[in-house]
């Protein structure tokens, strides 16, 4: 009917002009791309593989305010990895981007003659997060910072420490991982919890020799070394090409088991695990390596929990040296581009540590809602972490929406949607809409768990318009592939409205 009425106005374009019917045009043409996303979102709720599914999904137009697909914007579901907007956007408001989280040095004795120091060496953490980490240094660089640290000393004159090397992360809390946190998960290198000290990604490796398939295959080593730690596992070796192992272990546990199986016939087949202290295991670094390099430690490393005394008096030790980390807005880019669980969590945790005093995860959380009440409607939503790996996450298609609303209008929109990933280019989304019309048009952040997949993110339109989208999907029946390439369908049609 649509077209036929715009075919007779056209017929008897004598009557009017021109450029009125052109306007008329753009104008159906436009609703033609509204109704198209609305029945496109409908039909992908509709299909047999989200028969029990549960499906939040919001496409608006940003500069119009207007709903451009609706499918239960409202209801509240796990978001997975989606959850690090709220986590990074919020740190870049609160922080700044040029924020950068310290370690520092201190001592609780004085330098003698000798260049004895006459006391303990402590570590006082700041929830740095990039100390050592791969996504800032090359592999053969990740430990560079104890060669600062041990420079930085000797130029202070200590030649030898007469007592202990003892790390203290108490500033942040020894929860170990946030709740909500599944079992399977903790002990593989993503379930890696963020503290009041991490280093080298909190990542211990797992080096293996596999044999022909079916065989067990050897535990070689691990990295960085810790003598005490009981590591059973059944892993076989199999005719496979990646690594099908799953760790598991409790934080600040020294038990360690692992299942699965490994590519056959491997002579050194390196698996990472979650770090079960990173307190304790950095204090054991730092004496290990001092030693080696002529800085002799005498008594034996400690984390701060593990002695169970009162708080140290700072106001009362000697500040030796401030070791900084690297600039919050480039963390954030990591973070986001490529999803790393603890970058989150140690972002959550600085938000808490700036704002409340403490670094815990609920001090965090506390400090998002505090940051982004009035600003933005959260009505519903139920955070318990920064990374999205808690199951007990409940968020909203309409809450991303709100937030990423937010973020358009604010002065900090280009700078953090610099920090997405690019469909068909970069980061999580690269091999997204390869080559499809969504292909560098969609800045997002993916989300993805068992029976969990989301997006939520930025889409430039073909027409030029400016588009926040999310959708969420749980308990979908059918390969991730699949759901994912059902999704495409969306991404395409938004960046052709």
């Amino acid at each position: 009917m649509l077209f036929e009425v715009l075919l007779s106005k056209i017929n008897t374009m004598q009557k009017y002009s021109f450029f009125f019917v052109l306007s008329l045009l753009c104008s159906c043409s436009n609703l033609f791309g509204q109704m198209s996303i609305q029945k496109l979102a409908d039909a992908f709720e509709q299909a047999p593989a989200n028969k029990y599914a549960s499906i939040s999904l919001l496409v608006v137009d940003l500069d119009s305010d207007s709903v451009i697909a609706n499918v239960n914007a409202d209801k509240i579901l796990m978001c997975a990895s989606t959850a690090k907007l709220f986590s990074t956007f919020s740190a870049l408001e609160i922080l700044g981007a040029d924020y950068r989280p310290s370690t520092s040095l201190y001592t609780d004795g004085y330098i003698d003659s000798n260049g004895t120091l006459q006391g303990n060496l402590i570590v006082r953490g700041g929830g740095d997060i990039t100390l050592g980490s791969k996504y800032f240094h090359e592999e053969a660089a990740q430990f560079d910072f104890l060669n600062l640290w041990k420079d930085t000393l000797q130029n202070l004159g200590i030649r030898s420490i007469r007592f202990s090397v003892i790390a203290d992360g108490s500033r942040f809390g020894y929860a170990g991982v946030p709740d909500g946190w599944d079992w399977s998960d903790m002990g593989n290198y993503y379930g890696a919890g963020a503290s009041g000290i991490n280093f080298y990604d909190n990542t211990v490796k797992y080096h293996f020799q596999t044999f022909s398939t079916g065989r067990k295959a050897k535990l070689l080593r691990t990295f960085p070394l810790d003598e005490n730690l009981k590591f059973r596992h059944t892993i076989e070796s199999a005719a496979i090409r990646k690594d099908q192992s799953y760790l598991f272990g409790a934080p600040y546990s020294q038990d360690r088991f692992g299942i699965g199986s490994l590519p056959s016939n491997r002579k050194d087949f390196t698996v990472k695990g979650s770090m079960h202290d990173p307190e304790f295991m950095l204090a054991k670094e730092m004496s290990t390596f001092f030693t080696d390099s002529n800085i002799q430690v005498s008594g034996i490393p400690y984390g701060f929990r593990l002695l169970g005394l009162d708080p140290i008096p700072y106001d009362s030790l000697t500040l030796l040296y401030t070791h900084k980390g690297q600039r919050l807005k480039d963390i954030i880019d990591a973070t986001n581009l490529n999803s790393v669980n603890l970058f989150a969590e140690g972002l959550l945790n600085l938000i808490g540590f700036e704002k409340n005093g403490f670094g815990s995860t609920s001090s965090g959380i506390k400090g998002v809602y505090a940051n982004l009440k009035n600003k933005v409607n959260l009505e519903g939503m139920k955070l318990k972490d920064g990374s999205g790996l808690s199951r007990k996450n409940a968020v909203s298609a309409q809450n991303f929406c709100n937030l990423l609303g937010y973020i358009y209008k604010s002065k900090l929109y280009d700078e953090f949607k610099s920090s997405l990933a690019i469909a068909g280019e970069t980061g999580t989304l690269k091999n997204i809409c390869r080559s499809q019309a969504a292909s560098g048009k969609m800045f997002a952040k993916s989300g993805t768990l068992s029976n969990v997949k989301a997006y939520s993110g930025y889409v430039k339109s073909g027409s030029g318009k400016n588009l926040a989208f999310s959708i969420i999907v749980n308990n979908f029946n059918c390969p991730r592939y699949q759901i994912v390439k059902k999704m495409e369908v969306i991404f395409n049609a938004m960046a052709s409205y």
